[in-house]
């Protein structure tokens, strides 16, 4: 996966249930954090996001959804599209969501949180997208049915190796 934060292309990269990422800031270094390990600072937060497959994710906020509507018919990188824009009460979403409750009780969400998804004819997710607290996320999914081979990246090292090591 490719996140850009601000201009900054974050990359994230799981193998075996352990998480490798990657940033311009860390040159050719790639941290690995394992959610199994007690002393991995990222380690709790990575477990609690869960499944990254979004069909997960869109199956756990269904008993939170208070809102659909068929916003129309879109081409997303050649793939006809129907777009609907889903509106969630977070405080009705199951845990598995991936919804920080507690968070989200300091950001105004009076209408709810609103996620706009792509499904194609398969229906498959092509796109989602949501914005919070003045951020926008954007996913695009591509390469479904697709196999691919992905290989831990070599000489990746912990956060604390990373701290310990001389700047």
């Amino acid at each position: 996966m490719t996140v850009d934060i601000e201009g900054d292309e974050m990359k994230i990269v799981l193998v075996n249930e352990k998480w490798y990422v990657h940033s311009a800031d860390l040159g050719d270094q790639w941290i690995v954090s394992d959610p199994d390990d007690p002393n991995d600072p990222f380690g709790a937060a990575i477990s609690e996001m869960g499944s990254m497959n979004p069909a997960f994710h869109a199956e756990d906020i269904k008993p939170a959804v208070t809102d659909v509507k068929k916003i129309g018919e879109e081409k997303l990188a050649g793939a006809d599209t129907t777009h609907y824009e889903v509106t969630v009460d977070p405080e009705k979403a199951s845990e598995d969501a991936g919804i920080d409750t507690e968070i989200l009780k300091k950001v105004d969400l009076e209408d709810g949180l609103v996620y706009d998804y792509w499904l194609d004819a398969d229906d498959l997710m092509q796109k989602v997208s949501f914005e919070i607290a003045g951020q926008s996320v954007e996913m695009i999914m591509t390469g479904w049915g697709e196999t691919y081979e992905i290989e831990a990246p070599k000489d990746a090292v912990t956060f604390a190796e990373l701290m310990q090591s001389p700047a």
